[in-house]
Order: structure tokens, then C-alpha cells, then sequence
């Protein structure tokens, strides 16, 4: 931190202590679209409040990938729903929030069921990672997103038609990356077991499903996975055609599928909560991190 910066945040927390500026909640955004959507759906609470809310999106600029530093993290979100207005917060703003205001999220905390922190007024800095009740989050999540496949390039949107026209098409999320290994805060990657009864259940309940598989490894999906799975190219389509830098194109295209298979991360459970519907199938892991997901879906299978 050079010496202007320093006299700059001086000045700030003095505005701010003094009641010359106007106290805000800053919120840490991060990761993935995903994330991102979470994170600008928790400030959308807060804004409901009359709150002033900005974000802090300087993770973009100084890391931008994922924990493995191989795929890497844009800020994607308003290229994904342009409509959103997200107000950036000054590099003066989170030096101070964050060094005078942090609070760490409950999820981050494994304090899940602690929502003490929706009462929070600022000046407040929100980092971490944050799990909200279901009843407050999904009707705001439905209220904020919808699908947008005009932001889709023209091959997607060749794809997205394709996949429209399908009686019985389900997306595979095969998060791998730096989840293919167990993490506290995801649990175990899910195993080739899970993926074969959830391919077989979708079967059984409609011979004339087809697989789309989406995945930040396709070759190994491609290679590895599929040969397992007794698909073939009759009946499954490994979409390779957005890297991660693309997620939120690979998004709207599993949301356009009728039913879903899920894994690890939150794409997949993201891309189906889009779509909901009484007619869609939602397959999700069967451990004790994917529990909370559940409650958001109408007709979840766990397996």
C-alpha cells in the first residue's frame, strides 16, 4: 500500500466515522458465475433494505482462477444477465471495510444455520461464503435471474435450439478441476457409481433420453467417463464448446435441457433452479454437503 492510498484511506475512515460519508454493506464477489450470482442475490437482500450496496470485485483483477490456478474466473455475471446493475466499490472502500467491517460467512464458519448476519447494517464487509434459508433465497433467485439466450454466440445458439427440440434431454454437470479430489467445504467429487445410477434412472423413466455432459474436462469426460457410462454418440453429446472463460453460456444451455444431473459446485444445480418446473427431475449426490439443496428443487432424486 504506496503512501497516497494510505492518506486516502485515512481520509475515508474519517469521512466515515464522522457521519460525512454514507455507511454501505460491501460485499465480497468471487469464483465462478455461479458464486457470482449468489453473492449479488445476498446484496439484493440487503439492498431490499434500503441499504447503499457495492461489491468488491478485485479477486478478478489479482487471482481470477479457480484454487488449482488452471481454470480461470471472469467476472461474467452481468455478461450472462446484462440487465443486473452491480455498483463496483473503490479500491479506497475495501481496503477500509475489510481492514475496520469483515464479517465471515456462516457458510465459511460451518455455521450454516446461524443467519444472524442477515440483521448486519452497515458499514459492514461481507466475505466469505454465505448459506441462506430457502425460503428467502429461492424466491429471490427466481426474482433476479432468468435465461438469457440472446447473450449465447451463434454456436450456442444452434446447440440451445437443438437441445430445445429434444423430448427428453438431460444435462450431466461433471464438475472436475479442483473439486476431482474431496474438499471440506464440497465433500467428495461424485463417484462413477452415482453417475451410472443416475444415468440408469433417467433411462428407465424415458428410454428416449440424451445426455448432454458438460464439463470443465471434457477429454476425460469424453474418454474416461462416457466408455463407463454404455452411451454412445446416439444418445450423448459431450458440449466442448465454451471453456470455463464461457460458463455462463455452458449455464443456459443446461438450463435448457428438461432434467438434470448435478455434481460437485453449482453450476448444474444453478442451471436447473433456472428452468424449474413439477415436470423436471433434478438427480443430486447423496451426501451431507448436498443436503441443503433439496429444499430448493421440487422434485429432487438423491442417489
Amino acid at each position: 500500500m504506496n503512501i497516497l492510498h494510505k492518506i486516502k484511506c485515512k481520509i475515508y475512515r474519517f469521512l466515515l466515522k464522522n457521519g460525512m460519508l454514507v455507511p454501505k454493506v460491501v460485499l465480497l464477489m468471487d469464483g465462478g458465475v455461479c458464486s457470482q450470482m449468489h453473492q449479488y442475490l445476498l446484496g439484493h437482500l440487503f439492498g431490499q433494505k434500503g441499504y447503499r450496496v457495492e461489491y468488491d470485485l478485485t479477486f478478478f483483477k489479482e487471482w481470477g482462477s479457480d484454487m488449482d490456478y488452471h481454470f480461470v474466473r471472469n467476472f461474467d455475471l452481468q455478461k450472462a444477465f446484462p440487465y443486473l446493475s452491480v455498483k463496483k466499490a473503490s479500491k479506497v472502500a475495501v481496503d477500509v471495510y475489510k481492514r475496520k467491517y469483515y464479517n465471515l460467512g456462516n457458510n465459511t464458519l460451518s455455521r450454516e444455520n446461524d443467519f444472524s448476519f442477515l440483521q448486519k447494517k452497515p458499514p459492514v464487509y461481507l466475505g466469505g461464503y454465505y448459506h441462506v434459508p430457502a425460503d428467502i433465497w429461492l424466491p429471490a433467485f427466481r426474482s433476479l435471474f432468468r435465461v438469457m439466450p440472446e447473450v449465447l454466440d451463434a454456436q450456442n445458439k444452434l446447440l440451445y435450439s437443438e437441445i430445445g427440440s429434444r423430448p427428453c434431454s438431460v444435462a450431466v454437470h461433471v464438475r472436475r478441476g479442483d473439486l476431482k479430489v474431496e474438499i471440506p467445504a464440497y465433500g467428495k467429487p461424485a463417484s462413477l457409481e452415482y453417475f451410472k445410477s443416475a444415468v440408469t434412472y433417467m433411462q428407465d423413466r424415458d428410454m428416449s433420453s440424451f445426455f448432454y455432459f458438460f464439463s470443465d474436462e471434457p477429454d476425460w469426460v469424453r474418454d474416461e467417463l462416457i466408455p463407463q457410462l454404455y452411451l454412445t454418440e446416439g444418445n450423448c453429446k459431450v458440449v466442448d464448446i465454451n471453456g470455463s472463460d464461457k460458463g455462463y453460456m455452458d449455464l443456459f444451455l443446461i438450463a435448457c435441457c428438461r432434467h438434470q444431473i448435478t455434481s460437485k459446485g453449482t453450476l448444474g444445480k444453478c442451471g436447473a433452479l433456472l428452468e424449474d418446473s413439477p415436470e423436471k427431475t433434478v438427480v443430486l449426490c447423496d451426501d451431507e454437503v448436498e443436503y441443503p439443496w433439496k429444499e430448493l428443487f421440487l422434485n429432487p432424486v438423491f442417489l
